[in-house]
């Protein structure tokens, strides 16, 4: 679009230049209103405290539909995003208001010093759901490519095409997620610590978190059990028993050396690990650090909240390849999976196709209950994130998506979900993992003969919490954690190679589920903690 200048003379005629631009890219009315709105009181904050001249004013269009204005003036340094944050919320400040309309529409507005020049971005309509739809037309396109290769092709052309063409960008797609995860995870969660700004509001909204998911993972056991016994009952065939002589491996899980293996012995190694729980500790402590300090290092302050938004916009960049992994990813399951396996998996996923949407209900029904407020806006706009969730079967590949979500879509405040969704998605929200672990261990315990019983159910709750947050964050993890609940029960550590097959597909449901166990809960914390737009939330 044709970008034009504002100035005092001029700006009666914002209107009639920036209206006619909007409507052309069918933005609905109320959002060209909010829009006039913003740049009107931007351009008076850019003139007045910017001591800008004029101010450049252009409508952009981004990919997926995405659509910003983009105000651009010379002068001294001004931000309303630090304004806000300085802001007491005075209600007898002159410009009380003023500063009300900014802080409603805080979360669409970015800024950028650069050359002397203030960039201001105004988000006037987010992304559309091209990419989703992409991203479940690559899913659905690589299982046909996949099983068309299989059909028509020799296993060495399959291969040379895996090893050229396929794995390549997938390795590369991998590799940058592992890259970016641990700053990620650690700017955001310093970040939300220090917007929290006082160590008793984050021991105590944190302990309430972790509440939340102690809760969301319970119902989620429960849920599995119930599902599992009886859909499974008498269909799985048996494959073996277990000896009477059989050595039980016993899985002992100490709370003490959990707590202790929390504070790492330097900066470095956890980022090499990939110990998230560590990097997280380190986050809030540095977090609360800073707020000790106050002012002294508010240029710090600032440079971890745009380390916050450029680790995010990376991340963002790195996603924008899902739906051409999850073709690639497709392609590469159609082809390895194995006639017994599906048979097998065909089972497992029916199993995990029910429990997954009762659990969803349960959400619902959590988030209307414990957060009081309708459930409805969050089950409209929470799925959209299930295809990338389902592609990258990974909830850190998904965390900026997630709190773009959050915070755009369902209103949380910055202060939470910068802090609640990457500590979700840390291993601590486990909800998802935990269905697909207890289907599985529930269908190997009846191939082998286990019955099923109270004692049976409460031991599987009893394990799956502690061996799920302690199993470290690689792949295949959630074989890990099978295979050594499974153990406890004598059954023979054979059964990795079957597990590894029904992991490809089922992991990527278990994703699904802990993508919208972390929202759940990171939206009802918000609710109770007041920190929730409600406008943006019921918002269409």
């Amino acid at each position: 679009m044709k970008a034009f200048h504002l100035d005092a003379e001029n700006f009666a005629d914002m209107q009639t230049k920036l209206e006619p631009q909007l409507e052309q890219l069918k933005i609905k009315q109320k959002d060209i209103l909010d829009a006039e709105l913003l740049v009107e009181e931007i351009f008076w904050r850019m003139v007045n405290k910017g001591k800008a001249a004029q101010v450049k004013v252009q409508v952009v269009k981004r990919l997926f539909g995405k659509v910003q204005v983009q105000m651009t003036a010379e002068g001294a340094p001004y931000s309303p995003l630090i304004e806000l944050s300085d802001w007491d919320e005075d209600t007898d400040d002159e410009d009380y208001f003023s500063m009300m309309i900014l802080k409603a529409n805080r979360q669409k507005m970015n800024w950028l010093r650069k050359n002397n020049l203030n960039v201001i971005t105004i988000n006037v309509r987010s992304e559309s759901n091209l990419q989703t739809v992409l991203t479940v037309a690559g899913i659905f396109g690589g299982l046909i490519c996949g099983v068309l290769m299989r059909e028509f092709l020799s296993p060495e052309a399959e291969a040379f095409i895996c090893e050229t063409i396929i794995r390549p960008p997938e390795t590369m797609f991998l590799n940058a997620l592992s890259l970016l995860i641990a700053p990620v995870i650690f700017f955001s969660v310093a970040s939300g610590i220090i917007g929290m700004n006082a160590g008793a509001n984050v021991g105590r909204i944190g302990s309430k978190l972790i509440g939340l998911y102690l809760c969301t993972s319970v119902l989620a056991s429960i849920v599995g059990l119930s599902v599992a016994e009886f859909l499974f009952g008498n269909g799985v065939p048996q494959i073996g028993t277990i000896p009477t002589d059989a050595a039980v491996e016993s899985y002992e899980f100490s709370m003490i050396k959990f707590i202790v293996d929390l504070i790492p012995a330097d900066f470095v190694r956890p980022i090499a690990e990939g110990k998230i729980l560590q990097i997280i500790f380190i986050a809030i402590f540095f977090g609360i650090s800073i707020n000790a300090l106050g002012n002294k290092v508010a240029p710090l302050k600032e440079l971890v909240g745009n380390l916050n938004d450029v680790f995010a916009k990376m991340m963002s960049m790195v996603m924008f390849f899902v739906p051409l992994i999850a073709f690639f990813a497709m392609t590469i399951l159609a082809l390895e999976l194995e006639a017994e396996a599906v048979m097998i998996i065909s089972k497992l996923i029916i199993v995990q196709l029910v429990a997954a949407p009762v659990l969803f209900g349960v959400f619902l029904i959590f988030i209307g209950r414990v957060g009081k407020i309708s459930f409805k806006p969050f089950a409209k706009k929470g799925l959209a994130l299930l295809p990338p969730a389902f592609a990258t079967s990974s909830t850190s590949a998904v965390m900026s998506q997630m709190m773009n979500l959050c915070t755009g879509k369902l209103g949380v405040s910055p202060k939470i979900s910068s802090f609640a969704v990457p500590l979700g998605a840390s291993g601590l929200n486990c909800a998802g993992a935990m269905i697909y672990i207890i289907t599985v261990c529930v269908m190997l315990l009846k191939m082998y003969g286990v019955e099923l019983d109270l004692q049976t159910c409460a031991l599987f709750a009893v394990l799956s919490v502690p061996i799920t947050v302690s199993t470290p964050m690689v792949p295949a993890a959630s074989v890990i954690c099978i295979v050594t609940i499974a153990a406890c029960f004598g059954v023979p550590n054979d059964v990795a190679a079957l597990i590894f097959c029904l992991d490809a597909l089922s992991d990527r449901i278990a994703t699904c589920m802990n993508v919208l166990s972390n929202m759940t809960a990171t939206t009802t914390l918000a609710r109770t903690e007041n920190l929730l737009d409600e406008k943006i939330y019921f918002e269409e």
